[in-house]
């Protein structure tokens, strides 16, 4: 129950201001109205019917010829009730309206009709006159009268649009009656209305024809002329303002489509009206039509885009893009393709179009009521729309059912008040879009602050790293130099002892251990010098000794080097590499420090009965070095761990495999230094292939393989 009345509080509230302003208008319109006719009724025994207006509707005691135009002339002396008229007298009451409204046949209302009815008017003191309304059709209008002296009955032309006997060749520029004087020494008189239509699917006449006073007609005809236009003004400038306003915000898009909103709301009312009679008197009523359903199209088209705009946040569904194409479609044909087609055929869209009205109204029902149910934030935004549509709907329910008059002049204050209604929508979102940005503008700055906070940070302790890894390289390389010269001593020493250089040493036990510490003190040293050499290359004090090399027999070198080391693990190793190598460009004792360890590797994580091969060949790209072995190989995820120092991919205490981990790291930092590349292959069970890659420019060709490699010689 309290949800309920907070929910009708809203309501109330949203639409108070609007409604006032509308009521304002509405009943100030009125008020003047009635009073402009009570000012100018006479004290007369008939005032009182003149002033209540329903009586002098002309909408019965109707006799209508069809299919045919009879001249005024015979109706002089007689009723209207022909005898011999050519065609069968009908009587009706008005409205009477030609061809069905749903047909796909443009010329089902097309053809002629004689009307013919006799009025007697009130004696008043005021002139009076005749508002005929919509014909859709080319007309003439006489009055037949007797003459002051009791005359026989002579035709006056009241008003007339065209010949409607030559109607099928011609097009009405108005076809809308103005307001027609008439005679005040005249009392009864007979209103013969010859009418064709050859340009809507539906003619006959439309609106009820009235008598009234001549001064209220003006003034209402005066407001059905300024009302319009002063609507249109004010629809054009909020589309102007919106478009401005928009330029400076960035939801621009919104703004955009509002912007169309009201633009063909201002389109639509121009030549909904007889506007664009006053203004442009020469243009064709046919073409009237067709601008007027394209408006229709546009702006439905643009409140689908406005409401979506609304509660979509942006998504568009593939619903909007099947709306929007066949929208585009009917718009097409409108603008370009009816004019070549016969006049008044872009009616027949207007049923297929209302097939259309239903999906949007379905799509946009079911946006709407989503939004009151689930989204808080856009709750006032749905009211307001609803507010406006319900509107729009009991307007045309009420006005087809006859319960309220249908005029432009309410229409044009359903449009204001509607129209209203979407500004205060629109002005919601674009204020609640407003806080949600300037929110998130905020957000954004805090989480900027704590960014740069900890950018700061981070930066102070990336300069202590930078500082820490710095005296790490420097402990490394004073560290690694200064344990060479000990561990010289031992090697010299240990060696001595191993040779028995000086004599026996008597006991064999002390020549195995004096074997063993040679060995010990040359691996540790041979330890000492990669990381001395590792930190050099950091510190960026290592420089190349730069030479033509010939890398094919420093290969031939290391692999008799490590002939041992692989026979004692049961691994056979060879060369592949052609004798018209070129020479490199390089550092002769990197190079074999780079080939030594990949060999070295290659052969500690093989198998038993597994192969090295170490491939050298020299392409466009460069000069490729290769180590392939059928080892144990290691996953993709584990080479990263492979070229990290001081890791090796089984990192546990007791890991299978010795060493501190710094092989790959050594050669991708000599590659690298070179400028080259080091590249990675290898799968668990399958084996790993090692590729170094060194740049072209270091390959010294000759002439015979410089066509080879693509380059000139050296």
């Amino acid at each position: 129950m309290h949800r309920l009345q907070n929910f009708i509080r809203r309501t109330v509230r949203l639409a108070v201001w609007p409604i006032t302003c509308v009521a304002t208008i509405f009943v100030g319109s009125v008020t003047g109205a009635f009073a402009e006719i009570s000012a100018s009724v006479p004290t007369v025994s008939v005032e009182p019917q003149l002033s209540r207006g329903e009586d002098f509707f002309l909408k019965d005691n109707w006799t209508v010829y069809r299919n045919v135009i009879i001249p005024a002339a015979r109706f002089a002396n007689n009723s209207c009730q022909l005898v011999d008229a050519g065609a069968v007298a009908q009587q009706i009451s008005l409205p009477d309206i030609w061809g069905p409204a749903f047909t796909s046949d443009v010329s089902s209302g097309h053809g002629t009709a004689t009307y013919c009815i006799g009025i007697t008017l009130p004696q008043v003191t005021k002139f009076l006159a005749l508002r005929m309304g919509t014909t859709r059709s080319i007309y003439q209008i006489y009055a037949l009268t007797e003459g002051p002296n009791g005359e026989e009955e002579r035709p006056f032309l009241l008003h007339s649009n065209g010949d409607p006997t030559s109607a099928k060749e011609a097009v009405a520029n108005n076809p809308t009656a103005p307001v027609i004087t008439l005679p005040r020494e005249v009392q009864h008189f007979k209103l013969v209305v010859q009418l064709a239509n050859y340009v809507h699917k539906q003619g006959g006449i439309v609106d009820v024809p009235r008598i009234g006073y001549l001064q209220h007609f003006d003034s209402m005809q005066r407001r059905e002329s300024a009302l319009p236009t002063a609507l249109i003004l004010v629809l054009l400038i909020v589309s102007a303002v919106t478009l401005i306003i928009g330029r400076s915000h960035d939801q621009y898009g919104g703004h955009a489509i509002f912007a169309m909103l009201t633009a063909t709301s201002a389109f639509r009312t121009f030549f909904v009206s007889n506007l664009v009679w006053d203004y442009l008197p020469a243009f064709s009523e046919a073409r009237k039509y067709d601008f007027e359903y394209l408006s229709l199209f546009m702006m439905t088209t643009a409140y689908y885009a406005f409401v979506c705009y609304l509660f979509r946040d942006g998504r568009v569904l593939r619903v909007d893009k099947v709306v929007y194409v066949i929208s585009a479609a009917f718009c097409a044909f409108a603008l370009f393709a009816a004019p070549f087609f016969p006049p008044g055929t872009i009616t027949l869209l207007r049923e297929p179009f209302q097939l259309l009205w239903v999906v949007i109204c379905v799509v946009l029902g079911v946006t709407v009521i989503r939004t009151l149910l689930f989204d808080k934030e856009a709750k006032s935004d749905a009211l307001i729309v609803l507010i406006a549509a319900l509107s729009t709907f009991v307007y045309e329910i009420l006005s087809s059912m006859k319960f309220i008059h249908s005029s432009m002049e309410l229409s044009n204050l359903l449009i204001i008040f509607v129209t209203s209604l979407h500004v205060r929508a629109f002005v919601l979102k674009f204020r609640r879009v407003e806080r949600e940005r300037n929110a998130l503008t905020q957000n954004l700055r805090d989480a900027n602050e704590i960014l740069e906070t900890k950018a700061s940070e981070l930066g102070r302790a990336l300069q202590l790293a930078e500082v820490a890894s710095h005296a790490k390289t420097e402990f490394l390389a004073t560290m690694s130099h200064e344990l060479r010269t000990p561990l010289n001593a031992i090697i010299g020493f240990s060696e001595v002892m191993k040779l028995e250089m000086f004599g026996p040493i008597g006991n064999e036990r002390y020549a195995a251990y004096s074997k063993d510490i040679n060995d010990a003190g040359t691996h540790l040293l041979d330890l000492v010098s990669d990381i001395l050499d590792l930190s050099r290359v950091e510190a960026g004090s290592d420089t190349l000794f730069e030479e033509r090399v010939q890398v094919r027999d420093i290969a031939t070198q290391v692999l008799k080097s490590t002939k041992m080391q692989a026979d004692n693990v049961g691994v056979q190793c060879a060369l592949e590499a052609s004798d018209d190598l070129p020479r490199l460009t390089a550092d002769e004792r990197k190079i074999r420090q780079i080939l030594i360890n990949l060999v070295s590797n290659a052969i500690k994580f093989n198998i038993s009965n597994g192969t090295v091969t170490v491939r050298l060949f020299c392409e466009p790209e460069g000069f490729y070095i290769s180590v392939c072995d059928t080892g144990i190989g290691m996953s993709e995820s584990d080479i990263p761990k492979a070229l990290a120092r001081f890791v090796q991919v089984d990192g546990n205490l007791n890991r299978k495999y010795e060493g501190l981990g710094i092989g790959l790291s050594i050669v991708q930092a000599l590659t690298e230094q070179h400028g080259g590349r080091l590249n990675i292959e290898s799968k668990p069970g399958v084996g790993t292939t090692v590729t170094v890659v060194f740049p072209t420019e270091r390959c010294v060709v000759n002439a015979e393989n410089a066509t080879a490699l693509g380059q000139s010689v050296a």
